[in-house]
């Protein structure tokens, strides 16, 4: 292979992650330097990331640079031919992701706008808006191979066990993904190839962590649609349309945000209980018994985290799987 910047910098990037996993001294500077496109505090995310985007850089460089993949002829095509078979798999992921979201509530016959919380054997959460469904299935791996992660990064694997098993494609797609993403950058310039690195290993973390409205999905996927659309000689025009697409991805969320809201009162449904719940830290408006589930409302005079935060601390002991409402209006409120 022969060594450039672009290799260079990856093996550092390797490097750098290894670092992190063995020391806390970058923790605070790392999170804050990732936060805008990662989405989340999480310093597995962070060691991810520069793992994944240094791997990607050594073997784009690899890639390009020997003869072997030229002489099968399934790897001779163009690089935006197996960057347009990336975008449509992820894509079909990301929605899958968001189905599963909506069946797990079907399922339990609770509102889709809402965030389902298991606390055992440690807190976990899913939602539309940011789904771990498929980290649970890597939670799952983690937990058979029996390695043992620091406490502050989490694998999402107490809702592990309601999710179909289907999720497990992940570990298919995963591979699959990060396969074409090294071929995808087949002839082009450095700056561009970068650019796709980054998009797809943000791509990569959103799959796992987040799901398609998440920050690292949408960086992720407009990169991946502006390289895809760039043409020669390059035109400012060339990214309107993945532009747009962006733009009405955000806006979807954000309808969706709000159109699920309840500005009013929050609803905790805890599942499986229909006698009186102990809720200490709530100012209980209602406690109703639907079905096998208790629904308790509280006022919606906490911002949204806040309610989550305060519902982990006091029910996480007795009550180990519950349904809590939205209120995006609650940021706007102070």
């Amino acid at each position: 292979m022969h060594i450039n910047r672009l290799s260079i910098i990856g093996l550092i990037m390797i490097v750098f992650s290894l670092v992190l996993i063995a020391v806390n001294t970058f923790d605070k500077l790392i999170l804050e330097l990732t936060y805008p496109f990662l989405m989340g505090s999480s310093k597995g995310k962070s060691i991810i990331f520069f793992m994944l985007m240094g791997s990607l850089l050594i073997l784009s460089q690899l890639i390009q640079s020997s003869k072997f993949p030229k002489k099968l002829n399934i790897f001779n095509k163009p690089g935006n031919y197996y960057l347009k078979l990336l975008i449509i798999i992820i894509s079909i992921t990301y929605v899958v992701g968001l189905l599963i979201e909506i069946w797990i509530r079907l399922k339990f016959g609770v509102s889709i706008f809402t965030t389902f919380v298991s606390t055992s054997p440690q807190i976990g959460t899913s939602s539309i808006i940011h789904s771990h469904v498929y980290k649970s299935m890597l939670g799952i791996l983690i937990s058979d191979i029996g390695l043992n992660l620091p406490s502050n990064i989490h694998t999402a694997i107490s809702i592990a066990a309601y999710i179909p098993r289907f999720a497990a494609v992940i570990f298919v797609v995963f591979p699959v993904v990060y396969i074409l993403g090294v071929l995808s950058t087949e002839k082009r310039p450095d700056i561009q190839n970068i650019i796709l690195i980054f998009a797809i290993t943000t791509t990569l973390i959103g799959m796992l962590d987040g799901g398609l409205f998440s920050a690292p999905a949408m960086v992720g996927l407009a990169g991946l649609l502006g390289i895809y659309s760039i043409k020669k000689p390059f035109s400012p025009r060339d990214l309107v349309k993945p532009s747009m697409i962006i733009v009405l991805l955000l806006i979807l969320r954000i309808i969706i945000s709000f159109m699920g809201s309840s500005p009013d009162v929050y609803e905790i449904t805890i599942l499986d209980e229909h006698e009186n719940v102990t809720v200490k830290g709530f100012n209980v408006i209602n406690e109703m018994a639907v079905g096998n589930n208790t629904v308790i409302t509280v006022p919606a005079n906490m911002n949204e985290f806040t309610v989550l935060n305060t519902s982990f601390d006091v029910l996480k002991d007795k009550y180990h799987l519950f349904f809590v409402s939205w209120d995006s209006y609650s940021f706007f409120r102070g």
